[in-house]
């Protein structure tokens, strides 16, 4: 017989699979997210630790901590006190997400060997939210896609504020991604200017001659565009099943006018028609509106 204190327990930490993500709430019910493979919750150990998420025979981590402030405190004052003396941080940036205010900065830790991170904080009810992706250099873009689905998939109020009647689409635009003027060829652009960098999301469209599966068109488009590229040098890549559609992933880089450009391009397929989204930036300006890429183009729904 199951006992009340471990049912209790079981709904402390309750975790309900949905196709390749999981449903994850925290001990206090104040959390929800969808944790994204190969991401899998493991106990938390730390204290203030309510979510503890790691990939299996690897040293990739995603932490979330929470603490109660003062009703005083600020996002701004959270965001300054929880910077170490031991964190190099690259650039910082805001977002919102679910309705919530946003900073997050990227950052690395050097002592015998080179971590990576990514640390999103926002402020609601009384509490500081501070998420952390953490991962040896080496395995960074092996699992930094999965990591920015999961810890920018916060549960709260979400609606589509971009709909294209015209191309029968709809996604969430988040800030600072505004819709551009698209060009010949694509079904919807969004440029992002902060800070003097910028970003680029594109959408294009292919209507294929027979059905293909979203791994077989990515590895096409690899092959005679990508690969075309001068200085083409493939990152990282992936398959992440996000609310129903299943999207093959790819961060890149290629160098045109003397320039190295980084981006990050999803696939996804439709029936007969190949949707290709691709975020575009300089190197130096990439992680800047990384954040909000990911949650702007895996939002996407057709």
């Amino acid at each position: 017989m199951i006992s009340t204190k471990q049912i209790a327990l079981f709904s402390a930490f309750m975790v309900t699979a949905l196709f390749a993500q999981t449903l994850y709430i925290s001990p206090a019910m104040d959390l929800a997210l969808s944790v994204y493979e190969p991401f899998y919750a493991v106990q938390p150990m730390r204290p203030g630790e309510i979510g503890l998420f790691r990939v299996a025979g690897a040293s990739s981590t995603i932490q979330i901590v929470s603490f109660e402030i003062a009703p005083t405190i600020t996002l701004e004052q959270v965001f300054l006190a929880t910077r170490q003396d031991f964190m190099k941080e690259r650039s910082f940036g805001a977002m919102r997400i679910a309705n919530l205010n946003c900073l997050f900065r990227w950052f690395s830790i050097e002592t015998d060997r080179v971590v990576q991170s990514f640390q999103l904080i926002f402020l609601r009810s009384g509490k500081a939210y501070v998420l952390s992706y953490f991962a040896p250099e080496e395995e960074f873009h092996r699992y930094l896609v999965p990591a920015l689905l999961t810890v920018c998939s916060l549960k709260g109020p979400v609606w589509f504020n971009y709909v294209s009647e015209k191309y029968g689409y709809r996604m969430n635009v988040h800030q600072p991604f505004e819709p551009a003027q698209s060009e010949e060829g694509e079904i919807g652009s969004f440029v992002a200017l902060q800070d003097k960098k910028a970003g680029y999301i594109q959408i294009v469209q292919e209507k294929l001659p027979r059905r293909m599966k979203v791994t077989e068109y990515a590895e096409f488009v690899e092959k005679n565009t990508l690969e075309k590229l001068n200085g083409y040098r493939s990152l990282s890549s992936g398959q992440n099943l996000v609310e129903g559609n299943e999207f093959f992933w790819r961060i890149f880089t290629f160098a045109q006018s003397g320039t190295v450009l980084k981006a990050l391009q999803a696939h996804a397929v439709f029936d007969d028609v190949a949707i290709t989204l691709t975020y575009l930036a300089t190197e130096q300006s990439f992680e800047q509106f990384l954040p909000a890429a990911v949650a702007t183009m895996f939002s996407f729904k057709m």
